[in-house]
């Protein structure tokens, strides 16, 4: 009876923390006073981005993991990729707000990005601060998206 008792109730907890975001409609993010420094040296272990901004969210839903931030990089005309050890390194939990954060870039031997993402980039790297809304546990759509930078590493 225990053990029934115990599954049924573990059962009901994984039940309720995977969140279906499919059905909430779509937000619309605007990002503003958008601050980008760049740390360490291209080709070592910690070549990162700095990145501060500010928020608004239209639209906004307060669902727990809903909103991420992250940064994204060209690898073609309209195709972008991004890369993060860390599950979720930018949340975000409310309407409108401040984010600091330290985004890894292709040019850090840490990054892990594959060979084959890495021979479609082009010099000078262009980029871009986005904010993202869930759809499925392993999808989200771009709901805000800064003006596109470029990264001038020192050598």
């Amino acid at each position: 009876m225990k053990k029934t008792l115990g599954i049924a109730i573990v059962a009901f907890l994984t039940g309720c923390t995977s969140q279906n975001y499919s059905d909430v409609s779509d937000s619309q993010a605007v990002i503003d006073n958008l601050k980008v420094s760049e740390v360490g040296l291209p080709r070592t272990e910690k070549h990162q981005l700095h990145v501060k901004f500010d928020y608004s969210i239209k639209n906004y839903k307060a669902l727990d993991g809903l909103y991420t931030c992250s940064v994204l990089f060209a690898t073609g005309k309209d195709e972008w990729v991004t890369q993060t050890k860390e599950s979720a390194p930018c949340q975000i939990d409310s309407k409108s707000g401040s984010v600091s954060m330290k985004w890894t870039t292709p040019l850090s031997t840490s990054a892990g990005y594959s060979n084959k993402v890495l021979k479609k980039m082009q010099l000078p790297l262009k980029y871009q601060v986005a904010i993202h809304q869930k759809k499925t546990k392993s999808r989200n759509t771009v709901i805000g998206m800064s003006e596109p930078l470029y990264l001038a590493p020192k050598r």
